[in-house]
């Protein structure tokens, strides 16, 4: 069991709290009943780099691509290219991403959206678009 760090004691002292995430360790903090994890931004991006993103396409008749990402279903798109097909579909993450983010408790207590969360905190977590192109694997 780690041990969990009094949120009086962390104010007094949030520098030294930041730097030991940042240079250390993950900390937990409680307040009162309520108990969370910092994390800096690449011990994040490392816990959540096992969620991997994957696309399925297909060819039409007319040389179109359509496909749509396997954890996010909704998310689908067509293009003339597998290459065009994967920047559009990156598109849509970005902007579903976002959305996700600024309505996080709707979506999350949504059962359907429930089992998005990581890949959406992946996805925000990437500092560009071409970093979350290359989260996809086809």
């Amino acid at each position: 069991m780690q041990k969990i760090l009094n949120a009086t004691d962390v104010r007094a002292n949030f520098g030294g709290f930041i730097d030991t995430i940042v240079r250390e360790k993950p900390q937990a903090i409680k307040r009162n009943r309520d108990i969370i994890m910092a994390f800096s931004k690449q011990q994040m991006k490392e816990l959540l780099s096992v969620y991997e993103l994957t696309f399925e396409y297909e060819q039409d008749e007319d040389g179109v691509y359509a496909g749509s990402i396997e954890q996010i279903e909704d998310i689908v798109a067509d293009a003339g290219t597998v290459e065009e097909l994967k920047y559009e579909l990156t598109r849509q993450l970005i902007e579903y991403a976002i959305d996700y983010e600024n309505n996080y408790s709707r979506y999350y207590n949504t059962p359907n959206r429930h089992k998005h969360a990581p890949y959406v905190l992946r996805v925000l977590l990437e500092d560009d678009f071409d970093s979350v192109v290359r989260m996809f694997h086809a």
